[in-house]
C-alpha cells in the first residue's frame, strides 16, 4: 500500500510540477540520442515558459509539436486542438498498470461513439516522452484498442512543461495531501474548458463532453436548469439533457 501511494504521489509531482522542474532546461536537453534517432521529438523553436507568442486561440493553447502514436509530427493546437472539442490528459504507459486511466477513457470513447473522431477528439500526453516513443505508444493504443479519433503524443521536456503550466499551474500552492489525476476537456472554438477527475463514472464522463459539444438552435421553449418544480415529471434536478 505504501508503495502504491509513493508511486502515485511521484506520478502526480511528475505532472502538476513538470513546468517548474524544467525551466532550467534548454531545447537542446529534450535532443539526446539513441543510436542515430533523436530521443525526444523537435521542438518547433527555444521557447521561454509561457510565451505569448505562442499561446493560441481563445484558451491560449501553447503551440508545441507533437509526435501520435500513428507516426506523424503535428502542431498540438492548429492540427489537434483548433475549433475542435476535445478531452486531455497526461498519462505513461508505466503508470497505467496502477493507475489506469486510460482504462476509464477506453468506457469513455465506447459511450461516445460515432461521436470520436468526428464531434470529438481525445488526446492522451505522455508524462514519460524519453521512454514512450511512438512505436510505443502505437502498441499500447493497439493493446486497449483504442479506436480512431484517440490520439496518443509525446513532445520534448520543455514544450511538454509549457503544456502542464496552462493545465495546472494556478495562483494557489497545491495541497500535498492532494491526489487527483484530471482529464480536461472543452469546446477550442468559444473557449469553454473544465475537468473532471479520473475517478468519475464513465457515463458522467460522457455527459459532460457532450455538454460542451457544438448544439442545434432550439426551436422550442428554453429549459432552465435546477431544481425541477414540485409535481413535475423527471428528476429531481433539471441539469444535462443528453442521449448517450
Amino acid at each position: 500500500m505504501e508503495e502504491h501511494t509513493n508511486g502515485r504521489r511521484n506520478f502526480l509531482i511528475g505532472v502538476s510540477s513538470l513546468a517548474g522542474l524544467l525551466l532550467a532546461k534548454s531545447a537542446s536537453a529534450g535532443m539526446e540520442t539513441i543510436g542515430a534517432k533523436p530521443k525526444n521529438p523537435p521542438s518547433a523553436r527555444s521557447k521561454n515558459l509561457l510565451d505569448r507568442g505562442i499561446l493560441q486561440g481563445k484558451t491560449q493553447i501553447p503551440e508545441v509539436m507533437v509526435e501520435t502514436h500513428e507516426g506523424h509530427t503535428l502542431h498540438l493546437y492548429a492540427d489537434l486542438i483548433k475549433d475542435k472539442v476535445v478531452t486531455m490528459n497526461y498519462m505513461s504507459i508505466e503508470n497505467e498498470t496502477n493507475f489506469p486511466i486510460s482504462k476509464t477513457l477506453m468506457e469513455v470513447a465506447r459511450l461516445l461513439g460515432p461521436r470520436l473522431g468526428t464531434e470529438v477528439h481525445m488526446i492522451s500526453m505522455t508524462s514519460d516522452p524519453h521512454n514512450d516513443t511512438p512505436e510505443r505508444l502505437r502498441a499500447f493504443a493497439e493493446k486497449i484498442g483504442a479506436p480512431s479519433g484517440w490520439h496518443f503524443v509525446r513532445a520534448t521536456d520543455q514544450d511538454s512543461a509549457m503544456v502542464s503550466a496552462r493545465l495546472y499551474r494556478h495562483g494557489r500552492s497545491p495541497d500535498p495531501r492532494t491526489q487527483l489525476d484530471l482529464v480536461h476537456y472543452g469546446n477550442a472554438a468559444v473557449g469553454l474548458w473544465a475537468a473532471f477527475p479520473a475517478t468519475i463514472q464513465p457515463d458522467d464522463a460522457a455527459l459532460r463532453i457532450m455538454s460542451v459539444m457544438n448544439g442545434k438552435p432550439s426551436k422550442g421553449p428554453l429549459k432552465q436548469a435546477g431544481p425541477r418544480i414540485l409535481g413535475e415529471p423527471g428528476p429531481g434536478f433539471n441539469n444535462r439533457v443528453a442521449n448517450i
